[in-house]
């Protein structure tokens, strides 16, 4: 994979899918050096999650960074009822992205939408949903690398990682409801 500083470095891209209460909906792990093909995978691997756990409600609004711009990907999973909102701007890129005339469609629609307040609102949520998970995993319980070697290792790796952040989740929400019961 490609390392930010330049070079290289032999390594993997972690995809997680969260709620907004923080639980882990959806965990993979890609060979891809960018998440612009993700998308679509993740949401169906996140649809599956949820029917598995015996959740038909459909996903209703998808909040996802930049880097999962792929206008293809994203007319995709609209057409599955899905809203979808990835920024259309990078603010580290110099140029503008090239848009095809059916890509403007999609960067027209979401830019619409990111303009209002409402949209704006909505979108810097994805920072308190996701971001955290990320952080508590990284930085928290200091898991910033995989301890086995090969794709299905590390697979398996994260979605261990992924199913003990639940059930810290679970943990910690029983904790606090035991102490407001015992507070009352």
């Amino acid at each position: 994979m490609k390392r930010a500083g330049g070079g290289s470095v032999q390594g993997y891209n972690v995809q997680v899918a969260a709620s907004p209460e923080q639980v882990i909906l959806a965990a993979q792990v890609t060979q891809s050096h960018n998440d612009a093909d993700q998308l679509a995978p993740m949401v169906a691997r996140t649809t599956e999650m949820l029917y598995e756990a015996g959740i038909h409600e459909p996903i209703g609004t998808l909040l996802a960074d930049g880097g999962y711009w792929n206008s293809p990907a994203i007319t995709q999973v609209r057409e599955q009822g899905i809203d979808v909102l990835i920024p259309t701007q990078d603010r580290r890129r110099t140029a503008p992205r090239k848009l095809s005339p059916r890509q403007g469609d999609e960067a027209r629609r979401i830019e619409a939408v990111l303009s209002t307040p409402e949209g704006q609102a909505l979108y810097r949520r994805r920072q308190q949903i996701v971001e955290p998970v990320f952080a508590q995993t990284k930085c928290i319980r200091r898991t910033d690398r995989f301890l086995r070697r090969g794709l299905a290792a590390c697979q398996a790796e994260w979605q261990l990682i992924a199913a003990t952040h639940n059930l810290l989740k679970l943990w910690r929400a029983g904790a606090r409801s035991n102490l407001l019961a015992a507070a009352a």
